[in-house]
């Protein structure tokens, strides 16, 4: 930690312990939580921004910014008490009125919950809410089940909650930011980019500046997808038969009941294959409940039904870290925000998303075009990596466990046909204990050997490269591809850590194991139609030069490698 950084700190815990006693000599103050409950008699609202937000899993995190309540706030109409940094703005709007609407594919669905703050522009906002329960749900049902989604809703809002801009940063979260300043500024990168993951992993990827606090009752139908696509001439009836549905089940008036009763409603209900209903706030649903009743139990059972926000970098600013240095604090920012960038990029699954093709991949969540064309086959002509010692008395020892030779040409080449395609250029360091001896003499006479343990470090750096065929190449002149593995995934094809029967591996990057044969025979059965690597450093020269997959192929992740994502193509589907 550099010296001013750590006096600036030091000098903000002294601070700290100066106030805390001079508090500890005052009389006590009624303000607080608990003493605001207890002078205002009032309930204290439960739905508040200011918390950390995972925009990809629709989930609640960590705190991001301080609330405290001291001055005793209370809502316009003196409902609830608030937080000094927060104001509310009432809504009392209570939208009774059927909202029906058709999902037709599972890439629309929104979020009841938190479709503001899925839709805010980015980079990465295609797959925003991708990974959250409900998606996952609405497109299990509609691929299994060859199901379109249709979903009606009744909203009350109650209060628009907002944060103050000028609020101050929660303490944790706050320290977290201090320490991954101190490294940065130690140049200890690969620890502060470790410890801005971590912050990521903790508080989310966005922080919620303000929440629509109320209720919602939602009813999703699951419906076979032919029969809408029959009726699709009549769509305005299926919203309807939708809305009687859901009538129905919340004690239908006379004309929801005609409306139930009705030929084509009947046969929607005939075509749904599931059904759900949910109250989120309020009273629990109950079948026979009541507009009128759930609605007067929204009062003392609200949620939050929407959400904005903004990213996590947002709020690293010298306005919030006044204790550093304003280049220190656009490096810390930067640093939170490509943590984010990669948190994004990590959960991006490229694929054929059409569910229509037979390419399809279920677990895509961003379309690569990899829907149309067979394409073809790429031979692999092997792969190699090559070493060089950089410092220490080890490098040379650390080097030859990270050399692979081409088994096809027997040293570090590509076999004729082929050009060698460089992946990644990457450094690894690593600590050795030695045992160091020398003669301690007294007066140049009386000697005897010391001995202790030394730690050297050694550092090395490695470039590994794969051979890509470059025109029509002679038969048997590659490897087959069966697939590859690392400690931290499965290889596709065995569903192991292993290669299929008849393949060899090859050791690529630190703990990449790639799986190839040349025994067509044997091999034949398990090889899969390679479509080249790429990774964050280096593009696919079979598509290219891209990062990624020539047409027909799908991109799978091979493992993450010193924070760089690799990926192989493989045929798609």
């Amino acid at each position: 930690m550099s010296r001013a950084l750590r006096a600036l700190l030091l000098s903000c815990i002294a601070a700290a312990q100066v106030r805390g006693t001079r508090q500890g000599q005052e009389a006590p103050s009624p303000a607080g939580f608990l003493g605001c409950r207890k002078a205002t008699e009032l309930s204290s609202l439960e739905v508040l921004p200011g918390g950390g937000w995972d925009n990809l899993r629709n989930l609640d995190m960590g705190r991001v910014l301080n609330l405290g309540y001291s001055l005793c706030k209370t809502t316009e109409d003196g409902a609830y008490v608030i937080p000094d940094e927060v104001f509310t703005i009432p809504r009392k709007q209570s939208n009774l009125d059927i909202n029906s609407e058709i999902i037709e594919s599972w890439k629309d669905y929104q979020s009841t919950t938190a479709a503001s703050i899925n839709t805010e522009l980015s980079l990465f906002s295609s797959i925003n809410g991708k990974f959250s329960y409900d998606f996952h749900r609405t497109k299990t049902h509609q691929v299994k089940d060859q199901a379109v989604t249709t979903r009606v809703q009744v909203r009350n809002l109650v209060y628009t909650v907002k944060m103050d801009p000028g609020a101050a940063l929660d303490e944790g979260f706050k320290q977290q930011l201090l320490l991954i300043a101190s490294h940065l500024e130690n140049n200890q990168t690969r620890m502060a980019d470790f410890l801005a993951e971590l912050l990521v992993l903790n508080y989310g990827t966005h922080a919620i500046t303000s929440v629509d606090a109320g209720a919602t009752l939602v009813q999703e139908d699951q419906v076979k997808a032919a029969f809408v696509r029959d009726s699709w001439a009549t769509r305005s009836a299926i919203t309807a038969s939708a809305g009687a549905a859901f009538h129905s089940i919340i004690e239908a008036k006379a004309q929801s009941s005609e409306a139930a009763s009705s030929a084509f409603t009947r046969q929607y209900l005939e075509n749904r294959t599931s059904s759900r209903v949910e109250s989120i706030g309020g009273v629990p649903f109950y079948p026979g409940i009541t507009l009128r009743a759930w609605q007067e139990g929204t009062r003392n059972q609200l949620v939050a039904i929407d959400r904005t926000g903004l990213p996590l970098s947002f709020f690293v600013g010298p306005s919030t870290l006044p204790e550093l240095p304003a280049p220190t604090v656009r490096r810390l920012a930067r640093h939170v925000e490509q943590a984010v960038g990669r948190y994004y990029a990590l959960n991006t699954y490229p694929g054929c998303t059409d569910a229509a093709s037979p390419n399809f991949n279920f677990h895509a969540n961003a379309d690569d075009g990899s829907c149309e064309g067979a394409g073809g086959n790429f031979t692999l002509g092997g792969a190699y990596q090559e070493c060089v010692p950089l410092s220490g008395p080890d490098a040379g020892a650390l080097c030859r466990g990270l050399e692979q030779k081409n088994p096809l040409t027997g040293s570090f080449s590509c076999p004729e046909g082929y050009a060698p395609a460089r992946l990644a250029v990457q450094e690894r360091e690593e600590g050795y204990s030695h045992l160091e001896c020398r003669d301690k003499c007294v007066l140049g006479i009386f000697c005897h050997r010391v001995c202790h343990d030394a730690f050297r470090l050694s550092r090395v750096e490695f470039s590994t490269y794969w051979c890509a065929a470059h025109g029509p190449t002679a038969p048997g002149s590659g490897y087959l591809f069966g697939g590859l593995f690392s400690p931290r995934g499965a290889n596709p094809v065995t569903g192991a850590q292993s290669c299929p029967a008849g393949y060899e591996v090859l050791r690529l990057l630190d703990e990449l194991r790639v799986c190839v044969s040349g025994d067509v025979e044997v091999g034949g059965r398990y090889a899969v139609r390679f479509g080249g690597f790429f990774s964050c450093q280096e593009g696919n020269p079979l598509a290219g030069g891209a990062r990624g997959c020539p047409r027909g192929f799908a991109q799978h992740p091979a493992l993450i490698s010193d924070g760089c994502r690799v990926a192989f193509c493989a045929a798609a589907g």
